[in-house]
């Protein structure tokens, strides 16, 4: 007997958010034709919650990976809500997305796309929404210059107090293997000169790699 075709839909679903509150979500779905039974993915719950939650405060979705890895503490020696280096900033946000992804959770949470550059892989719109956020006040973008060369400069990206605040709300709803995976990719990252993370990141994953021609220190 036919089980009948499953096609795409949306459906309403009532959950419980991280900080125990009882929620209702839009979420995607898929009905099979036959039955009307309704399936959901719990993947597509946890990140419709954080997009929700993202676009409440005013930001795109995938903004809100950034200001939690800023957020992020990498342990005593350092406390300050801020990335030195975008080209940094830039790898946290790959290995955030991958190693969630390794927990089957990659798609738990919204994110930019990645594209293949030079440097390894690069959120598409990092540019954009750094500038945005910037405007937003939520986040500065300075430049710090340690010595007289060129490559002797890099963007210090910090949470603002009003960011601070933004992602305290954000880390009440944040599931505890993102807060846990994004804390342990930015004290991995964080401790290596851009060379060594360059390198690393090619070497793992040469898909989203151009050249080896390129070190960038922003």
């Amino acid at each position: 007997m036919s089980q009948g075709a499953w096609k795409e839909t949306r459906t309403g679903v009532a959950t419980v958010s991280w900080d125990n509150k009882t929620i209702h979500l839009d979420v995607p779905a898929i009905k099979n034709t036959k039955t009307g039974k309704i399936r959901v993915r719990l993947e597509d719950v946890a990140r419709v919650e954080l997009e929700t939650l993202a676009r409440e405060a005013g930001i795109e979705p995938r903004d809100f990976p950034i200001l939690l890895v800023l957020k992020a503490q990498m342990g005593g020696f350092h406390n300050k809500e801020e990335v030195q280096f975008q080209y940094h900033l830039n790898k946290m946000l790959f290995y955030q997305w991958k190693e969630m992804e390794k927990l089957g959770l990659g798609e738990s949470f919204p994110h930019d796309e990645f594209k293949k550059a030079d440097r390894g892989p690069v959120p598409a719109n990092i540019e954009s929404d750094l500038a945005r956020l910037s405007g937003l006040g939520l986040i500065s973008v300075e430049r710090h210059r340690w010595g007289e060369r060129p490559r002797d400069e890099s963007k210090q990206i910090k949470l603002t107090t009003k960011g601070s605040e933004l992602a305290n709300k954000f880390l009440r709803r944040t599931p505890e293997d993102l807060m846990a995976t994004t804390a342990e990719v930015k004290a991995m990252i964080g401790t290596l000169p851009p060379p060594s993370v360059k390198e690393k990141v090619h070497r793992e994953y040469p898909e989203f790699r151009t050249t080896y021609k390129v070190e960038d220190s922003d």
